[in-house]
């Protein structure tokens, strides 16, 4: 409709008409049909438009006319076009695509792609399995690099030709049984009782984990914690008890495998007593460094050490709820004595450490920016220095008590935004911004070698309680992690794609110092975190799946007429013996060692120049004679068990009918267990599905690496 202003100027409607003439002039809604609902029934009317007729609106919630400025409203009976009237800036959302693919024994997952600014597809951008979300950072999307190897043996596990499915269900079933014999029923008391071997446990400790996550005054927590054992009266400081509990939880990691079950139950005490609801006595610097500490035993226990992203936003939050985050403010005020104000940034620092890598773990994002805190890094002091106020922090290249967490914390910035780029669903994920993280990334850690190399060779006073060996290990190990996430979403492409092969390049060179650096067999005390730690062992699933694919792209490249790197090749027969260690070493997951032997199987087949049917034989024949080999291991220590008493009872499993399957009765009859169980049914919702599936309804893959070592 047009309108004639005061100066006869035709004042032209800025949106379209949308209603048929006839409509409009009789001052009713049209469907916007040709002819409209209107004329048919009016039968003698004509229906024309004025404008070609657009498509029906969506169903909407109806809006009031009149909570729209006037200017927008020019018929109140004409379909108002809210996005017309008002500027709304939302982030643009690029084309998505979700592939969803079953990998057999490895489970259903639900693969997302985007394409981003004009950026190819060169990878997973997300991985959804079940009721769970992971960013790319998370190892679980390494998968997608084995999906053919997958598809290709998915057949002969579906049709029953081969024993894996019933052999993984047993060994299920025995893993589910070891561990009611161990821990305890839920809801149970917590023990408060000193650990034993406290001295050797408290000195691992304090050489390892305290070098790089500072937490705990080391003089204090010393003095309190001899004289807790010392004591000849029962304990009474419950909350100082559980601190004494994870620190030796720790510590029990660099030992041998005796205090690894005991380790688990601490840590589950001290879970119980930091859930009670006592809520305004959380807000103390105590609670915080006890909420630390059971972070940080979770992760080298391996008590669900994936889960540990969700419990660090709830500490960040915390410790920004008093003030933790602002500098000068609380607790670091001029009017504040020195202690005070250095554990707080100390526990800061060590805050913002847990939450970039529980992010790269979980594949999350990371939660916290560079500018949601002012807070100083710790000063360069040793603890002994904390109880005068007048003194003077050291340089930067003088050793301390604090200089490992403090170089360290200078990585802090790119290492944050290479989890941002990874995990944060707005990230461009583009190649150009990754080689730009990936050149900060190298010059800062060019910096953090050079002070690692000077950490192993000094003989400075502070560091000689430390750990060297593994304080390095364990730092090269979390910075490569880094660089090895940062390139892995560009690995697949790179195998057919030039423009990429400088990541292919970094994914298999970091791989391979990855294990040479952590899982050497010289290195004992090395093995033992390694073994005990879930985060290790989900780090060695990464790297077998990264260099198996590595290698059988060689295998089959005519080019290279099958050659391939022997020292890659050695670390798969290493692979198989370290995942066989961990099983030894009273490891209930199988599925490590299953895969590590189904892989190098299927290289050394490939390289032979074999033809698929032969691979495909070659391949089974191993993962069979592997499940089987650690069936065995799993029934002799369910044996030496049964005359203990099941601390939970007798444990279950459905079959495939919903009947009940006692495994539990020492008996040992496990031929008897159906093998139809429906192992790839399941629903994907909250409430599970019908028949069994294995892992308590998660898939057996995922599984690994997160399983209670009993």
């Amino acid at each position: 409709m047009e309108h004639t202003g005061q100066g006869g100027a035709v004042r032209r409607r800025r949106r379209p008409a949308v209603s048929c003439i006839t409509c409009r002039k009789r001052k009713i809604r049209c469907d916007r049909k040709a002819p409209c609902g209107n004329c048919l029934k009016s039968k003698g009317s004509s229906c024309s438009y004025r404008d070609p007729p657009l498509s029906p609106p969506k169903a909407t919630t109806p809006r009031s006319a009149t909570s729209l400025p006037n200017d927008c409203v020019d018929d109140e009976n004409d379909e108002l076009d809210v996005a017309s009237c008002f500027s709304i800036t939302t982030p643009p959302t690029p084309p998505s695509l979700v592939n969803t693919t079953n990998l057999g024994i490895a489970g259903t997952f639900h693969i997302h792609h985007e394409s981003r600014q004009g950026q190819p597809n060169v990878g997973a951008f997300s991985i959804a399995h079940k009721t769970r979300y992971f960013g790319q950072s998370h190892w679980v999307n390494s998968i997608t690099l084995v999906r053919d190897l997958f598809a290709i043996l998915e057949p002969h596990f579906r049709n029953n030709s081969s024993p894996i499915v019933g052999c993984m269900l047993e060994c299920k079933g025995l893993a589910k049984t070891l561990k009611s014999r161990v821990l305890p029923c839920w809801p149970y008391e917590p023990l408060f009782d000193v650990p034993p071997d406290h001295d050797d446990l408290l000195r691992n400790y304090i050489s390892t984990s305290e070098s790089i996550f500072r937490v705990m005054h080391i003089p204090s927590f010393t003095r309190d914690f001899h004289a807790l054992c010392t004591s000849p009266t029962p304990p009474t400081n419950a909350a100082f008890i559980v601190q004494a509990k994870l620190v030796c939880a720790i510590g029990a990691t660099h030992t041998d495998t005796v205090l690894r079950q005991e380790a688990t139950q601490w840590v589950q005490d001290a879970q119980i007593w930091l859930s009670k609801p006592d809520f305004k006595h959380q807000l103390s610097l105590q609670h915080l460094q006890s909420h630390m500490l059971l972070l940080l035993a979770r992760k080298a226990v391996g008590v669900a050490e994936d889960m540990i992203w969700i419990s660090v936003g709830s500490l960040l939050r915390t410790a920004m709820y008093m003030g933790l985050h602002r500098d000068g403010v609380i607790g670091t005020s001029p009017n504040t004595n020195l202690f005070t104000s250095e554990m707080r940034r100390r526990i800061w620092n060590t805050i913002l450490e847990l939450s970039v890598q529980s992010s790269l773990n979980s594949g999350g994002p990371p939660l916290i920016s560079l500018q949601d805190f002012d807070t100083k890094p710790p000063s360069n002091l040793n603890d002994e220095d904390l109880h005068s106020d007048q003194a003077i922090p050291k340089a930067d290249g003088v050793f301390t008590s604090t200089a490992i967490s403090l170089a360290l914390r200078k990585t802090l910035p790119v290492r944050l935004a290479i989890v941002k780029f990874l995990n944060d669903w707005s990230s461009l994920g583009d190649y150009p911004t990754a080689l730009k993280l990936d050149f900060d990334f190298r010059a800062a850690y060019t910096l953090l070698a050079k002070f690692l190399s000077h950490v192993s060779h000094s003989s400075n006073a502070p560091l000689t309680n430390v750990n060297r060996e593994a304080v390095v290990n364990h730092i090269n190990l979390l910075l490569r992690r880094h660089l090895l996430a940062l390139h892995l979403p560009f690995f697949l492409p790179s195998l057919s794609r030039p423009e990429f092969a400088f990541s292919r390049v970094v994914v298999v060179d970091t791989a391979h110092r990855i294990w040479r650096g952590v899982f050497s067999t010289s290195d004992i005390g090395a093995s033992n975190v390694a073994k005990s730690s879930a985060c290790f062992r989900t780090v060695s699933m990464q790297v077998i799946i990264v260099l198996s694919t590595h290698l059988r792209t060689q295998a089959s490249d005519p080019i290279s007429g099958g050659m391939v790197r022997e020292d890659l090749v050695a670390i798969l027969e290493e692979a198989k013996q370290w995942t066989w260690r961990c099983i030894e070493g009273r490891e209930t997951n199988v599925k490590g060692y299953l895969f590590a032997c189904l892989v190098k199987a299927n290289v050394d087949a490939m390289r032979e120049g074999l033809t698929e049917p032969a691979v495909v034989k070659r391949s089974l024949e191993a993962a069979e004679e592997a499940i089987r080999k650690a069936r065995e291991v799993l029934k002799e220590r369910l044996r030496a068990l049964t005359n203990m008493e099941p601390s939970c009872g007798a444990a279950t499993v459905l079959g495939n009918q919903g009947e009940t399957v006692d495994i539990c009765d020492g008996n040992n009859e496990w031929e008897q267990l159906p093998q139809t169980f429906d192992f790839f049914g399941g629903s994907d919702d909250l409430q599970g599905g019908t028949g069994m599936m294995l892992a308590d309804g998660d898939n057996w893959f995922l599984e690994f690496g997160n399983g209670l070592l009993v």
